[in-house]
């Protein structure tokens, strides 16, 4: 396990090695994460202006997100959320976080761009630490309205969003992001509310998205605040508002 470091970036050596250890873990194989890649030197740079990254524990994929708004402002360099060998060598770093072992030891990484950052529309937000960052930071959200998406454990992409956060228009839109965060989230329980996410309930969360496509065609969504969109919900969303 890393110890407390200076954040580095992957090189192109240090990345293409780190992907090819995930396509082994994908064939079986059972061997510890490549922690030599961090430090190494053809694998992995120093980053200008580098600051201190802790191996800490995160419950949640949200203590992720504001753990790397607080720590990567300090580095001072631009496009940070689009930079593949920084969010690759902080991927490794927190592997055990990101990609634990089962029960039976064995790993199971999922697609490479959990790991490796896919910058852009498409893949960027299934990354599993870069996705986080981006739902807080760039689009925007902050810690509040975020905690719908991100009360899953480092390693697990909620349903909330791989929704949300996959469809640009909607991930984009405060207004609807906050509607969804009034209409589905306990803060009681701090997770979504039982049964929103369920197809078979009416008013769940994709009921939500097909009629916000609905409304889209009549209303100015992007002008409009959560609870006013609330206000234009069929009745089959009342339940939720409660």
């Amino acid at each position: 396990m890393p110890t407390d470091m200076e954040i580095r970036r992957l090189t192109d050596q240090g990345l293409q090695a780190f992907c090819g250890y995930l396509a082994n873990l994908r064939a079986g194989a059972d061997t510890p994460p490549p922690y030599h890649l961090l430090t190494g030197p053809n694998t992995s740079e120093v980053v200008e202006n580098s600051v201190i990254i802790q191996n800490r524990a995160f419950k949640r994929r949200l203590e992720a997100a504001e753990y790397f708004d607080d720590v990567l402002t300090g580095l001072e360099i631009g496009g940070i959320e689009t930079d593949v060998h920084l969010w690759s060598w902080l991927s490794l770093y927190y592997f055990d976080q990101v990609c634990p072992p089962d029960q039976n030891a064995r790993r199971r990484p999922g697609r490479d761009y959990r790991h490796i950052l896919e910058p852009g529309y498409r893949y960027g937000h299934n990354h599993l630490l870069c996705g986080a960052f981006l739902v807080c930071t760039v689009h925007g959200l902050g810690y509040r309205l975020s905690a719908l998406l991100l009360y899953t454990p480092p390693f697990i992409e909620s349903g909330f969003h791989h929704q949300l956060a996959g469809r640009q228009n909607i991930i984009s839109n405060r207004g609807i992001m906050e509607a969804a965060y009034l209409l589905y989230y306990d803060e009681n329980s701090g997770r979504p509310k039982r049964g929103s996410f369920a197809k078979a309930n009416p008013g769940n969360l994709y009921r939500f998205i097909d009629v916000l496509q609905q409304f889209d065609l009549t209303y100015d969504l992007f002008s409009m605040r959560g609870y006013e969109i609330i206000s234009i919900l069929p009745s089959e969303f009342d339940r939720w508002k409660e």
